[in-house]
């Protein structure tokens, strides 16, 4: 069975590129198919590499060049769709795969749907048309990107001109997932919306793959045995992924509990935006920015925490809190896109509303105070995160998705 992959990140081709906090989660699946001798996998991704094809323990591996342009080219209407469709037209020839399974509808990878014959299935991941719905945070508009201190010019473009973006690669989106017929995801959020935009569709459940460090590391976490409460968060650098409710809050456990706490917040470099912006010096209220982290380094730092803090107004299953599940940490996260799927409200974590200071500081206070309902939703992580993650049965279960699809089309 030939399987070609359409792959955001270069997976095991070139693990250090998966540069967030030291792997990525394409990589972890690789290293299960890899062990699955009735596949033969080729892995295409866009990859600044003048070779074509590349062979390695047994994967063919298909850098596609980053067809860029320059923001002055994108705005005259110069669009690189067409060279990379035919590129991976190209690299689809050369493979002749059975089944090909692009990772993320909201990708361009996604228009393959439209070229090719081959049946193709869909990894959901994200899902941009929500995501522009929560594109701000409450306050916030593109217009502080004009006018905030700060900012490097890649953040200030970025924040300018994402309204614009995210509304085009969402209707993008919609149309790539009404040309496809089969599609793979692993929460309530992600199969609602295959099936909203396109009611013909096949979905099959299929869970994540985890890092080989939470997996079969030794470390679980334990309850800190002084009194000062260590938060930890891992988000990414977009504005809709929580950094402003970290400070907020942060602020507001300084200002209205006498809680000897410190949070560190692993995935962003720069945070002066955040701060210019809603007037917080993330020192003075005891918030710390780690930037990433490499696997180990990051294990450490969760299971010497208090507790987990996911703070983002848009996901679907971030697989920082299923790390973070599988360590043991107690979990507080946002009730926003898939996470009620993988975080089950007070027995494995605790779900509050997005842009809920107050709410999240005041179960912070609780929380950190309650030493026998943290070993409790503890407990309860570890169990489920076990059986969710075990990459025995992902593979059997990524196996049985293959082969039905290619019997049925």
């Amino acid at each position: 069975m030939r399987i070609l992959w359409f792959s955001v990140t270069p997976s095991l081709f070139n693990p250090k590129s998966n540069s967030h906090n030291g792997g990525g989660w394409i990589a972890s699946l690789e290293q299960i198919v890899r062990k699955e001798p009735t596949i033969d996998l080729g892995v295409a991704f866009c990859f600044p590499n003048l070779d074509f094809k590349y062979k390695y323990e047994g994967v063919s591996y298909y850098p596609i060049p980053a067809y860029r342009w320059s923001g002055l080219q994108r705005l005259c209407g110069k669009d690189n769709r067409k060279s990379m469709i035919a590129h991976s037209l190209r690299i689809i020839k050369d493979f002749q795969p059975d089944l090909i399974q692009i990772f993320g509808s909201e990708n361009d990878f996604g228009l393959l749907c439209q070229h090719t014959n081959i049946p193709i299935v869909i990894h959901m991941q994200g899902c941009l048309p929500p995501y522009y719905n929560a594109l701000f945070p409450v306050g916030m508009n593109k217009y502080d990107f004009y006018f905030t201190k700060g900012l490097s010019w890649h953040f200030r473009w970025m924040g300018i001109r994402s309204e614009t973006s995210f509304r085009k690669r969402a209707e993008q989106e919609i149309q790539t997932i009404q040309h496809c017929r089969y599609f793979m995801g692993r929460t309530e959020w992600d199969k609602g919306l295959v099936s909203l935009f396109n009611s013909d569709a096949t979905y099959f459940h299929c869970e994540e793959a985890l890092r080989d460090s939470f997996l079969t590391g030794t470390k679980r976490w334990t309850l800190p045995k002084d009194k000062r409460v260590r938060i930890i968060s891992v988000i990414s650098n977009p504005w809709y992924k929580g950094m402003d409710l970290i400070l907020k809050t942060a602020n507001l456990l300084k200002r209205l509990t006498a809680l000897d706490f410190e949070w560190h917040v692993y995935g962003v470099r720069d945070i002066r935006f955040y701060e210019n912006k809603y007037n917080i010096r993330a020192k003075e209220v005891n918030v710390y920015i780690m930037g990433t982290a490499m696997k180990d380094e990051l294990v450490d730092a969760l299971c010497n925490s208090t507790l987990y803090v996911h703070p983002s107004y848009i996901d679907n299953s971030p697989n920082s809190i299923c790390e973070a599940q599988m360590l043991g940490l107690p979990i507080l996260a946002t009730n926003v896109g898939g996470l009620s799927s993988i975080v089950r409200d007070g027995e494995t974590g605790i779900l509050f509303p997005a842009n809920a200071p107050y709410t999240l500081t005041n179960l912070i206070k609780q929380l950190s105070a309650d030493s026998e309902r943290c070993q409790s939703l503890s407990k309860a992580a570890i169990a489920l995160a076990t059986e969710r993650h075990n990459p025995d049965n992902i593979r059997k279960t990524l196996l049985n998705i293959y082969q039905t699809i290619l019997k049925n089309d």
